[in-house]
């Protein structure tokens, strides 16, 4: 039986999965329409895929000196504030502006929005693990997961609205802001001080490995690199270059974001009975064929939308782990500048790599780069198999 304490927990960490769901949201409401976008501002996809990753950089990066910051205030206050301005980037679609000043000002909108969803990452991270009575691979693992959900949902969301009603019908989708932050009054919530977090040890039910930083955070960003070209690449891809429906091509991403959802809590509940690392380097190794094989398959049948479920399924559960590794991995710096290189700084370097990607597709076409997703997993098993063969 559920008792009165943990029943307590479990609101909290639902009212702040909620939050960061809905922060996620408004980042990833952008990417699947950019293409009708292209249409309204009289630019080319380069430059707004280029704009697009502004806000997923802002999101991230500013997570790193948020990070930083020395954690004493215990009031989700910033978490509140950060999803209220997350929710600014819907009016990057709603500019009376077209030509190169629209991607100036969607650029300055998604600094504006990234600075919200920003805060709510390394704060809220903060506030999970301040809850005693979870494992922290479980509980790390639905509030990540949760995240990359909203931000898998506001694919479907977005390109279901603009296909049935039109651009101007996400505006509407700010609502979602201030009705997400009032489960966070009303669980009272309160985040432990940074400095109580310091000597603590990990729960003797989670048996995580203690490894350097510099590992879990390459292989973080790899993984996060991988999914931001998917993210910004693929609805793009199946909609201009394969001839999907707006609706379809982000429906597939969001089942890709609901089939990682359901197995990086399946995996987070099993990772302190197999081994983080174990299922690490598993998931990686095995996702990079299954994402090969849907884009092979997926030009020629839209059954393959199935199996891109399950390749989340089995993929995405890596980086809520390295989420979890950092934790407790071993490094001069403290939780919060840990959770901020490893949760914002990772998603930072993946949209950086998109910058460099953008002016690319103009000559290779999306295709090309979509194969990129599995060779990173490769990549990034192959380090994490070196890291635990290290920390033997």
């Amino acid at each position: 039986m559920m008792t009165a304490p943990l029943r307590k927990e479990w609101f909290q960490l639902a009212s702040l999965t909620l939050a960061h769901a809905v922060a996620d949201t408004f980042v990833g409401i952008i990417a699947p329409v950019l293409v009708p976008l292209c249409d309204q501002y009289h630019v080319g996809l380069s430059l707004l895929i280029f704009a697009s990753s502004i806000l997923a950089f802002s999101s991230n990066i500013f997570q790193i000196p948020i990070g930083h910051l020395h954690a004493k205030l215990t009031s989700p206050i910033l978490i509140i504030g950060g999803v209220l301005l997350a929710g600014t980037s819907v009016f990057m679609t709603q500019l009376p502006l077209t030509g190169t000043v629209s991607v100036v000002c969607m650029s300055a909108l998604a600094i504006v929005a990234g600075l919200g969803v920003a805060t709510v990452h390394p704060e809220g991270l903060r506030a999970v693990h301040g809850l005693k009575l979870i494992p922290s691979s479980l509980s790390t693992a639905i509030f990540m997961v949760a995240g990359f959900f909203g931000f898998a949902g506001g694919a479907l969301l977005s390109s279901s609205l603009v296909d049935t009603f039109g651009m101007g019908s996400l505006i509407y989708l700010y609502g979602l802001a201030p009705l997400s932050v009032i489960p966070l009054y009303l669980c009272k919530i309160r985040l432990p001080i940074e400095a109580e977090m310091i000597l603590e040890a990990p729960k003797t039910t989670d048996t995580i490995p203690r490894l350097p930083f510099i590992p879990v955070l390459v292989v973080a960003s790899i993984l996060a690199i991988c999914s931001q070209i998917q993210a910004a690449l693929l609805p793009a891809y199946l909609q201009k270059e394969v001839g999907y429906s707006l609706s379809f091509s982000g429906l597939s991403f969001t089942l890709y974001g609901l089939g990682g959802m359901v197995g990086a809590v399946t995996w987070g509940v099993l990772a302190p009975r197999i081994g983080h690392l174990r299922i690490l380097i598993s998931a990686t190794l095995i996702g990079a064929p299954m994402t090969l094989i849907y884009l092979l398959w997926a030009p020629h049948s839209k059954w393959a939308v199935a199996f891109l479920a399950f390749t989340g399924f089995i993929v995405y559960t890596g980086f809520p782990l390295c989420i979890t590794l950092a934790r407790y991995s071993i490094s001069s710096l403290r939780f919060g500048q840990r959770m901020g290189l490893a949760s914002g700084g990772s998603w930072g370097i993946a949209a950086m790599t998109l910058w460099c990607l953008a002016p690319i597709s103009d000559y290779t076409g999306l295709g090309p780069l979509l194969h990129l997703i599995w060779i990173g997993y490769i990549l990034a098993g192959l380090i994490a198999f070196y890291a635990a063969r290290r920390a033997e």
